[in-house]
């Protein structure tokens, strides 16, 4: 059985917009059990209104990403807030990728994100969720 995929907001940003890296995503979306926590979803909702998307068409994106299987996490219980708390307290990156990787962590998942910048340096670290680079 395949490990888990644990779908970063720029993952899905990427394959929504047709870039560099969306078939990687949407083979994932095809043939792997997908997840994104409730906290990068946040993420992608944002991104689709900061580019003038009104609500509706960020909720009917929204819509169009769960017919494909993807499944929000909205898991926010202790074990899973302390590994992002420490995951936050040793590296410089994000809060939502924080918990995006304690979610890849608890699910003993793989973490796919495009976020070379803030991720490059974690790859490979014991005890750490794997990261995949989507590009």
């Amino acid at each position: 059985m395949n490990k888990m995929i644990v779908l970063d907001a720029c993952a899905i940003i990427a394959f929504l917009r047709d870039e560099d890296g969306a078939d990687v995503v949407q083979n994932a979306l095809l043939d792997e059990m997908c997840v994104i926590h409730a906290i990068n979803l946040c993420e992608v909702y944002k991104d689709c209104l900061v580019r003038g998307e009104d609500r509706g068409k960020a909720d009917k994106l929204l819509q169009q990403l769960k017919l494909t299987g993807l499944q929000s996490r909205e898991d926010m219980h202790e074990e899973l807030w302390k590994y992002a708390a420490e995951f936050k307290s040793q590296y410089k990156i994000s809060l939502a990728d924080c918990f995006g990787l304690a979610l890849a962590k608890y699910v003993d998942g793989e973490f796919y994100t495009s976020d070379h910048h803030e991720l490059d340096a974690l790859v490979g670290i014991s005890d750490f969720p794997i990261i995949r680079f989507i590009r």
